[in-house]
């Protein structure tokens, strides 16, 4: 377009040259006139823009509206790039119904994010960006892309209302407690999103922490434990959260938290993969766990955990 400078044309095709990822936007060509660029061919995102939550709202219409946008900010970064002008506007879904991120010209190498002149979205901007260095640069960090991913949050769960805190140059905060807006979701999340809109950007968390957060509640209740002992199967999960298994005074109890696997009580001669074991110990994949028999010779109990997906 004409008065936009060519560099942030050449900015977003080296983010999304390097950029793999099934909620970012894929450029297909590059468009050169007079041995320069002058445009790109991307990937047609056809269908409709992010749009705030209809209320009421689900546990799950949350967590799923919100895990696309950090599990895409995440593979931003995992790619050393920032995206750097986060926004609703700058996200739409495609027929699939996948949430993609998209506009990467402002988009930087995250180990050499600065820049003389500052463009931002009033609303969605961190505070810190508004200080310069001593050469008279505003300097990104990944902590800045978390933050307008917060704030995008916000406005999903808020009818696409924002604290007029948060437009203040630089904004206001804390501005909001994502607690007290009575949203359906656990107290973990409330504190991981209340954290990414920390005024101090090192408090922040990093987009994969929120994304690992968030994939395990969406996954909630959905884990199956399959032991087998004596020749029967028993099965741990949200229909039976725990199981007692023994021979004689030695015995185990394994539960279900709808989080994971965990041993709840011991007693005697228990050990799992040839090891002692306590309570608390947690259950991942395939373990045996040996109960030590009266007569000297160790019964063997095989158990294996479901691990599913995220898909969205």
């Amino acid at each position: 377009k004409s008065g936009i400078e060519k560099h942030r044309l050449l900015d977003e095709l080296s983010a999304l040259s390097s950029i793999r990822s099934k909620y970012v936007v894929q450029v297909l060509d590059a468009i050169y006139e007079g041995g320069e660029i002058v445009g790109l061919v991307e990937e047609y995102i056809e269908g409709p823009e992010l749009a705030p939550l209809t209320h009421p709202v689900s546990r799950m219409d949350v967590l799923r509206a919100i895990y696309p946008i950090f599990s895409g900010v995440s593979e931003i970064h995992t790619h050393d790039r920032l995206h750097r002008d986060l926004k609703p506007e700058n996200m739409k879904y495609d027929h699939a119904g996948v949430l993609k991120v998209f506009d990467f010209g402002l988009a930087k190498i995250a180990s050499n994010a600065k820049t003389g002149k500052l463009y931002f979205t009033k609303g969605y901007a961190a505070p810190e960006i508004f200080s310069v260095d001593s050469s008279g640069n505003h300097t990104f960090t990944k902590a800045v892309d978390v933050f307008a991913a917060g704030v995008i949050v916000l406005w999903l769960v808020q009818n696409g209302n924002l604290p007029t805190q948060l437009s203040n140059i630089p904004p206001q905060l804390p501005c909001v407690d994502f607690s007290a807006l009575g949203l359906p979701i656990s107290q973990s999340v409330t504190e991981i999103l209340n954290r990414t809109l920390d005024a101090d950007p090192s408090k922040r968390p990093s987009a994969e922490e929120v994304r690992i957060l968030l994939a395990k509640e969406l996954l909630f209740d959905r884990h199956k434990m399959l032991l087998t002992f004596g020749g029967q199967a028993h099965i741990v999960s949200a229909q039976n959260r725990k199981v007692n298994l023994s021979v004689g005074a030695n015995a185990i109890q394994v539960g279900y938290d709808g989080y994971g696997f965990s041993v709840l009580s011991v007693s005697g001669g228990v050990r799992i993969n040839n090891s002692v074991v306590t309570v608390g110990d947690v259950l991942n994949g395939a373990v045996v766990i040996v109960l030590q028999s009266p007569g000297g010779y160790p019964t063997s109990i095989t158990a294996d955990v479901s691990h599913p997906e995220v898909i969205l």
